[in-house]
C-alpha cells in the first residue's frame, strides 16, 4: 500500500483525538466462547451516585483506546459519568495504530470484521449493564469515524441506549465514501477482486484483508439512523476529505423527510475529519456541547 493510500485510509477510519488528561484504569473482558480483550475506564464524579454510562469503541486499526481517545472523550464531555472503552481483540497495550491493518498483528486482522465488532460490543454492553441492573438512567454510545457507523448499528439493535453521539461519519456506505475519494472505477475494480475471495485473510486492499472489506463495504449507516428514535448528534467538518460532509447532510435530509426531529447535525466551517480548521480544534467545543445536551436529556 503506498503512502497516500495509507494516509487516506487512516483519515477515513480512525477516530479523532485531541488533548488527554484523565488516566484510565484497564481491565480484561472475557467473551463467552473464551476469547478476550482489554477495556479502559474513567470515572468522573462520585462513583456511587452516577447514573450515566458512556460506551465507546474503536474505529479501524489496532489503536489502544486508553492511550488517547477515552481520556479525550471523558474530559471533553465533562459530565459526571462512567466512561468505558472496549478495545478490539488483539490490540497491544499502548498501541497507536495506523487506521489500517498493515501494522497490526495477524491475530488482530483475523478478528477485525464488523460482524465481530458488533457481536463483541453487544456482549460487552449487555454484561456491563447486567452487573448493576436498573442503575443507569442514561446509556450513551459515542463513535468516531468508522466507529460511528458501528455505534449507530448497535444503538438500532438495542432498546436500552438513550443517546448516540457520532464524530466524522454520516449515512453513506464505505463504498460510497471511498468512491468519492478515489473514484468509482478504482473502487469497483477492487471490489471485483474482493468478491472473488470474500473470506481471505491473506489478500489485502489498502492494508486490510479482503474478509474485512467484504463484511463492511456495503453497509449503509443511513438505514440505522432512520430506525432510531433516541436523540442523535453528528459532528462533521465542512472540508472533511475522508468522509464527505454530504453523507452527514444525507442523514439529516432523510430524517427531515420522515418528520423525525431526533437527529442533529453540526458542521464546523473549514474543518477537516478531525474537526480542525486553520489551527483551531473544534472537537473540545463539540464534546462540551454534547455533554451539556446529555446532562439535560437532549442533544441539540
Amino acid at each position: 500500500m503506498n503512502l497516500m493510500a495509507r494516509v487516506v485510509l487512516a483519515m477515513i477510519l480512525s477516530p479523532a483525538v485531541a488533548w488527554a488528561q484523565s488516566v484510565p484504569s484497564v481491565g480484561t473482558f472475557r467473551f463467552p466462547e473464551g476469547g478476550q480483550t482489554t477495556y479502559h475506564e474513567v470515572v468522573r464524579g462520585d462513583a456511587s451516585a452516577l447514573d450515566t454510562l458512556v460506551f465507546t469503541y474503536g474505529g479501524s486499526g489496532c489503536a489502544d483506546l486508553g492511550r488517547y481517545w477515552l481520556p479525550t472523550l471523558a474530559d471533553g464531555l465533562g459530565i459526571d459519568a462512567r466512561y468505558v472503552a472496549l478495545n478490539k481483540r488483539h490490540v497491544e497495550k499502548g498501541a497507536i495504530g495506523d487506521g489500517g491493518g498493515a501494522t497490526c498483528s495477524a491475530a488482530f486482522n483475523q478478528h477485525n470484521t464488523p460482524r465481530q465488532w458488533m457481536a463483541d460490543y453487544m456482549t460487552f454492553i449487555s454484561q456491563t449493564l447486567e452487573e448493576q441492573p436498573q442503575r443507569w438512567k442514561k446509556i450513551v454510545l459515542v463513535g468516531g469515524s468508522e466507529g460511528g457507523a458501528l455505534a449507530a448499528r448497535v444503538a438500532r439493535a438495542r432498546t436500552d441506549v438513550t443517546h448516540l453521539v457520532v464524530i466524522g461519519d454520516g449515512g453513506w456506505s464505505m463504498r460510497e465514501n471511498l468512491s468519492s475519494l478515489m473514484g468509482a472505477d478504482v473502487v469497483e475494480a477492487a471490489w471485483k477482486q474482493i468478491a472473488r475471495h470474500p473470506d481471505s485473510a491473506d489478500r489485502t486492499w489498502l492494508g486490510h484483508p479482503y474478509r474485512y472489506w467484504f463484511d463492511t463495504f456495503d453497509h449503509v449507516p443511513l438505514i440505522d439512523y432512520q430506525a432510531l428514535e433516541i436523540p442523535v448528534l453528528i459532528a462533521m467538518g465542512e472540508r472533511d476529505l475522508s468522509v464527505p460532509v454530504a453523507s452527514g447532510h444525507e442523514v439529516l435530509r432523510a430524517a427531515n423527510a420522515a418528520g423525525k426531529k431526533n437527529i442533529g447535525l453540526v458542521v464546523y466551517p473549514g474543518a477537516d475529519h478531525s474537526l480542525r480548521a486553520d489551527g483551531r480544534d473544534y472537537l473540545p467545543e463539540f464534546l462540551r456541547g454534547a455533554g451539556q445536551g446529555i446532562a439535560g436529556g437532549q442533544l441539540d
